[in-house]
């Protein structure tokens, strides 16, 4: 499978998740649009067209149905969905406007961004040149993520504020066997730019391939790694004697280090994707929501 076809399966497959957000609303439409020139059959034929393809499920095919509803179907409640699915498809094309323009629709007509549609909204509106809005966006994403994990007791927060951005230190409650991530800290800079983060981390697959080098079995792994927007660094194992506050000194301290030049948005050629915030899910780590396959 080649990058391109991964890209676009991996369009193809979260606009597909966006689209059960349609199908849910269409039950309730039927009331709350009585008198919409649009009707149910309509909404399906959308929500149709989103979830089986009938040509390649290209970005500019995911784009232009979602305005063509849009245009036909303005007073439908389903339209807040098509413009999320209208926003990703523009920055995959590259048009940060029309992108921008896309999550300003959903927003007024009522759609609830998810922390990581918040931050490819920050993508756009940094790729677009309205920098206080991009802060603004990407502040949200972190907040709303932050907010969710304490509603749920799912880590144990603290702040360190710095004059060039906040390092926020997030500790999950998961009991340490079955956790993934142990602990996070996340920058993020007062001005403009993105984040990063330093993971504590379990890496089964590092693991087994030592196991395999040595010929022995393989020994339960647990590694520090960092992560920007663009890339992601093995910083070394985490060993027994090492406690969380010893390990949070050193992560602080390094995070500092990135908030002195953080990473911003980098331009790409004309009609390529603009350049979202990569493993942004691991990132932004919920527990029993993360990619394994990104574990190494």
């Amino acid at each position: 499978m080649t990058d391109m076809t991964q890209d676009r399966f991996a369009l193809k497959l979260a606009s597909a998740i966006i689209a059960s957000g349609v199908c849910a609303l269409i039950g309730f439409a039927q009331y709350a649009h009585g008198e919409s020139r649009c009707g149910l059959s309509d909404a399906g034929r959308f929500h149709e067209a989103v979830t089986r393809p009938v040509e390649e499920a290209s970005p500019a095919y995911f784009l232009r149905i979602a305005e063509t509803f849009i245009d036909d179907c303005p007073d439908r409640l389903e339209i807040r969905e098509a413009h999320l699915v209208a926003a990703r498809a523009a920055l995959d094309l590259g048009n940060a406007e029309r992108a921008a323009a896309h999550y300003d629709a959903a927003l007024k007509a009522g759609a609830r961004l998810k922390p990581s549609q918040r931050m490819d909204q920050s993508v756009t509106l940094m790729v677009a040149g309205k920098a206080r809005r991009a802060r603004e966006a990407r502040n949200i994403a972190v907040s709303d993520w932050l907010s969710g994990l304490d509603a749920t007791d799912a880590a144990r927060l603290s702040a360190h504020k710095f004059a060039s951005g906040t390092i926020y230190s997030v500790r999950y409650t998961t009991p340490l066997k079955r956790a993934d991530v142990t602990a996070l800290w996340l920058a993020v800079p007062a001005g403009d730019g993105l984040p990063a983060a330093i993971l504590i981390r379990s890496a089964p697959q590092k693991a087994a391939w030592r196991a395999i080098r040595t010929g022995g079995a393989a020994e339960p792994l647990i590694v520090a790694e960092q992560l920007s927007c663009r890339q992601s660094t093995w910083l070394g194992d985490v060993t027994d004697d090492l406690t969380l506050d010893e390990l949070e000194r050193g992560a602080v301290g390094d995070l500092l280090t990135y908030l002195k030049h953080p990473d911003n948005v980098e331009e790409t050629p004309k009609g390529e994707p603009l350049a979202a915030c990569l493993g942004l899910g691991r990132m932004l780590h919920v527990p029993a929501r993360t990619e394994t396959a990104m574990l190494r």
